[in-house]
């Protein structure tokens, strides 16, 4: 019998991090050297939050009301509020919240300190496995 995947089945463990006072030109480059699309931010208080590479892109966009990508800390935009979740969440219950609030990210903990990342991409990543064992139980991933 298949137990229900709990999100610490397929999130990314062990996630880099940067420091809310780095700069937002470090968080950048940190994300493009670990091929990361989001990354989760130490807060001076201890807590925590997640700045995207997508974010990173928008504020370079003509118009942005931020003009000075370099001077800027990633404290300035990361988000006050995200979604953190236990290790042992249902995945069900996980995928429901982010596509019922939009959310691209979900901060996974264990005892209140940071285990992994899941993201949109995780969940894509999740639901072509699971098509591929259902379609093709012998391991082909041939496409009919």
């Amino acid at each position: 019998m298949k137990r229900m995947p709990r999100v610490k089945d397929v999130m990314t463990a062990f996630p880099f991090t940067i420091s809310a006072d780095a700069s937002m030109a470090e968080a950048k480059v940190m994300m493009k050297e670990h091929k990361v699309g989001h990354l989760p931010v130490k807060l001076s208080d201890g807590g925590l939050s997640v700045i995207s590479m997508r974010e990173l892109d928008r504020m370079r966009l003509p118009g942005h009301s931020h003009t000075d990508f370099d001077e800027l800390s990633v404290s300035d935009m990361c988000p006050v509020s995200v979604y953190s979740i236990d290790l042992y969440t249902s995945l069900i219950e996980v995928l429901d919240h982010m596509s019922d609030t939009h959310t691209d990210c979900a901060l996974v903990t264990r005892q209140d300190k940071l285990a992994g990342v899941f993201t949109f991409s995780d969940a894509c990543n999740a639901y072509s496995n699971s098509l591929k064992e259902y379609f093709f139980p012998s391991g082909g991933d041939d496409v009919a």
